[in-house]
Parts: C-alpha cells; sequence; structure tokens
C-alpha cells in the first residue's frame, strides 16, 4: 500500500492509542537488520487470484473452525491471524501466519517449521519478540512495518494482526477474502493474546473501521462469514451451514 495512503491512518491511530512512533521506528530498523532476503512473489503466490480466509482470535473461532471442517475446508488459502494459530492448528497448517509475536509462538514456530509462512510485524511493543524469534527464522519470512517501509520491510496497511491479515491477501492478489473468528465486539476472545481488556477493545474498533474501509474505497472482496459478532459497513455477511 501506498504510504500516502496509509500514513492518515496510522497518525490516527497514533493519536488514540498513545503510540510511541520513535519506538515504532526502532522495532522496524530491528526488524529491517535480522531478516533474511524477503521472497515476496512466492508470498504471493499463495494468494494472487486465490480466495483466502482471514482466521481471528475473536471468540467465534472455535465455532467457526468447526463449521469449516464439516464445509471440507475448500481448496482456499487459510491465513491466521497470530494467536488464532493455536486454535488453526487443530484442523490444518494455515499457508500463511500474519503475527506480532504475541500469541503462542511455539505453536506458530511449529507450523512455520511444517511450512508456513510467517508475516512478522514489528511495533513499539514487541522489540524484544523480535529481536529474541527472528535469528531462528531462515527462510519464509515477510517482515511488516506500521511506519514508512524501507529495506528488506513491506507496509500493506491494516493495524491489528487480523485486518493486517486482509489488508496484505488484497494488496497481494487475492480475489475474495473469508473473514472468520472476527467478532470485532466486547468480548475478547481465548486465542487472543493482548489481555489488556480497554486497550484491546479500541484496537478492535479500529479494526472494524479499517475493515469497512478496505472493502469500500480500495474495493476489496470481503465476506464475513464470523458465526456472532459485529457487522462490519461494506461487508457482506454469509453464515456457514
Amino acid at each position: 500500500m501506498r504510504w500516502e495512503l496509509w500514513r492518515p491512518w496510522y497518525e490516527e491511530i497514533v493519536a488514540r492509542l498513545g503510540l510511541d512512533k520513535k519506538a515504532d521506528e526502532a522495532a522496524a530498523k530491528m526488524l529491517n537488520d535480522l531478516l533474511p532476503k524477503p521472497d515476496i512473489r512466492k508470498l504471493t503466490s499463495l494468494t494472487k487470484g486465490k480466495e483466502c480466509i482471514v482466521l481471528g482470535a475473536g471468540p467465534s473461532l472455535d465455532d467457526d473452525l468447526k463449521k469449516l471442517e464439516r464445509a471440507g475446508f475448500p481448496n482456499k488459502t487459510l491465513i491466521s491471524a497470530d494467536g488464532a494459530t493455536s486454535a488453526v492448528l487443530k484442523y490444518r497448517d494455515p499457508e500463511i501466519i500474519v503475527t506480532d509475536l504475541d500469541g503462542k509462538v511455539d505453536d506458530q514456530l511449529w507450523a512455520w517449521r511444517r511450512g508456513s509462512w510467517l508475516v512478522v510485524h514489528a511495533h513499539g511493543d514487541n522489540i524484544e519478540q523480535v529481536h529474541r524469534i527472528l535469528p531462528k527464522l531462515s527462510e519464509r519470512v515477510i517482515g511488516t512495518t506500521q511506519v514508512k517501509p524501507f529495506g528488506r520491510l513491506f507496509n500493506f496497511g491494516g493495524f491489528t494482526d487480523g485486518d493486517r491479515a486482509a489488508f496484505m491477501a488484497h494488496e497481494l492478489g487475492a480475489c475474495k477474502i473469508y473473514l472468520a473468528g472476527m467478532d470485532l465486539g466486547t468480548k475478547i476472545g481465548k486465542h487472543s493474546g493482548d489481555k489488556d481488556v480497554k486497550r484491546k477493545l479500541i484496537k478492535l474498533g479500529v479494526c472494524k473501521e479499517l475493515l469497512a474501509w478496505l472493502a469500500g474505497k480500495p474495493g476489496a472482496n470481503i465476506v464475513n462469514l464470523t458465526s456472532k459478532g459485529e457487522e462490519i459497513l461494506n461487508v457482506r455477511r454469509e453464515e456457514l451451514p
């Protein structure tokens, strides 16, 4: 995503959550220094022209996974958002994990060793995790930032793991993006790594606004399969059997 499009959103989020821009920039520099050379073409091959399912860590996740299994897990690219990965792994390995490393990282690394891609996001609050985990990753890893991208980093747009996964899928050419486990309401899912409830609810509000914008102006083709939770402007809902 062009920085000119994302920057106003970033500035708004900084103001709402009191983010430290300098810390975000420092985290981005560290991630860039630790990353192997990115192979964005291989990652894109998993999404371009394909239907993708973005799995968030909301309260509906477990029910949604059961319904998806009953539907036969149609031949779509699974993209799990951080903590959702631990639940997804009970069914199958996701092709892509979008993470800022605050979920069960051991599960994410286990999936990576089995072939999943990791799209690792750096921000001011996860510098320690980035420093600890990135040296373990020699391939199938892409780095993202919420500041202006540079070097080996990408900024696909988005802020929370869930909406960043949707933004990434759209930027990398997905023809349709399904959402599951994306309640975006007042309850925190048990798979969420963020336990600061007040702050988490603000983030969920941001996520909802960003998904509505993504389906609106940029025109992403998004369908919400989440069993419960909030309606998202510009995003139609479909029920899983």
